[in-house]
C-alpha cells in the first residue's frame, strides 16, 4: 500500500486560513481588544481544529509508511490469482495413468533431504522450503468451486503443497495426484484465470500459512504461474518478486519459474524407476523358454 504525502500549503492558502481568525481592520480610534478576547475568538478555535486535523492526518500517513516498510509489500486480495499463467505437458507416457504408478506420494520424496532446498545453478536462484503439507483433502489446496469440482471429477487423491522463499522471490508449489493425464489437463484448464479482469475466476491454488508474510503477498503484485501435466500428476508453481506491488507492472519471471519447477524432480525419479522396472520385466519375459 503506498501512502500519498500531504500537500504543502502555499503561502496564500496559509494566509487564508489565518484570516479566518484575524480581526477586521481597526477603525481609527476603536478600542483595542485584550489578549484574552483574541484567544477566545471563533476564528482561532477553527484554526486550532484545522491544525489538529492536519496533525492526525500526518500521524496516520507515517503509520502507513512504517507498516509498508516493515512488511516490504502489500497483501494480496482475498482470492488471489497470478497475473500470467501457462500450461505445459511433459509428455510422460510412463506416468500416464495411476494404474501404472499406484504408489502414493510421500513427504520424504517431496520435502525431505535435498528437497528442502531447490538450488538452480543455471538460473542463479536458490529457493528454501519454508512450509509444506501433504493431504488427501485436495479441496484444501485450492479456493474456488470451479477448481474444486474439477479436482473431484479428476479423482484427486493427494495434494502436496509447499511455500518457498529466495533472496528476491516468494513462491508456491502444488502437486496433485489425479486419475490420468487427461484428468490432469482438465484441472490445469480449470485453473486458468479469465482474460477479462472483471470476470470471476474459477479458483486457484493456495499455499500453507498463506496469511503469513511473505506468502500473504502472492497475487498482490505482478506474479506468474506455470502448470505442468506430468502423466497423471499436475504440478503448479507460482512466483512473485518480494518487492512487487502492482499486478499490472510486468516483469520477466522466467528464471524463478524455471528454478521452482525443480519441485517436480521426484516425478523424474519415479519415471526412471518405472522405466527400469518395465525393461526388467520385458527382459525376464523374453528369457523365458517358449512353451
Amino acid at each position: 500500500m503506498s501512502g500519498v504525502p500531504g500537500r504543502r500549503r502555499k503561502p496564500d492558502e496559509a494566509d487564508s486560513i489565518e484570516g479566518l481568525g484575524a480581526p477586521s481592520a481597526r477603525r481609527k480610534g476603536a478600542r483595542r481588544r485584550s489578549k484574552g478576547a483574541r484567544a477566545k475568538a471563533p476564528g482561532g478555535r477553527l484554526l486550532r481544529l484545522l491544525l489538529g486535523a492536519l496533525g492526525v492526518a500526518v500521524v496516520a500517513l507515517v503509520v502507513v509508511l512504517v507498516l509498508q516498510f516493515a512488511t516490504g509489500g502489500v497483501d494480496a486480495p482475498e482470492n488471489p490469482v497470478p497475473s500470467a499463467y501457462e500450461t505445459h505437458d511433459s509428455g510422460s507416457e510412463v506416468l500416464a495413468t495411476r494404474e501404472n504408478d499406484s504408489r502414493p506420494l510421500n513427504k520424504r520424496e517431496l520435502f525431505g533431504g535435498d528437497a528442502e532446498q531447490i538450488d538452480s545453478s543455471s538460473q542463479g536462484i536458490t529457493f528454501d522450503l519454508q512450509t509444506s503439507s501433504l493431504s488427501k483433502d485436495c479441496a484444501s489446496a485450492v479456493w474456488g468451486e470451479g477448481v474444486r469440482t474439477a479436482l473431484t471429477e479428476a479423482d484427486c487423491t493427494q495434494a502436496a503443497r509447499a511455500g518457498y522463499t529466495s533472496d528476491g522471490y516468494v513462491g508456491a508449489a502444488v502437486m496433485f495426484n489425479l486419475r490420468d493425464a487427461e484428468a490432469a489437463q482438465s484441472v490445469a484448464t480449470a485453473l486458468q484465470p479469465p482474460k477479462d479482469p472483471d470476470a470471476e475466476p474459477s479458483g486457484f491454488i493456495t499455499v500453507p500459512k498463506a496469511e503469513e508474510d511473505p506468502f500473504s503477498r502472492l497475487g498482490g503484485g505482478y506474479s506468474a504461474a506455470e502448470a505442468t501435466v506430468s502423466g497423471h500428476y499436475l504440478s503448479v508453481v507460482w512466483v512473485q518478486p518480494l518487492d512487487a506491488e502492482d499486478p499490472a507492472e510486468r516483469t520477466s519471471l522466467v528464471s524463478p519459474l524455471i528454478a521452482l519447477n525443480n519441485f517436480r524432480d521426484p516425478l523424474y525419479s519415479r519415471e526412471v524407476q518405472l522405466e527400469n522396472f518395465q525393461q526388467n520385466q520385458e527382459a525376464q519375459e523374453g528369457s523365458l523358454p517358449a512353451s
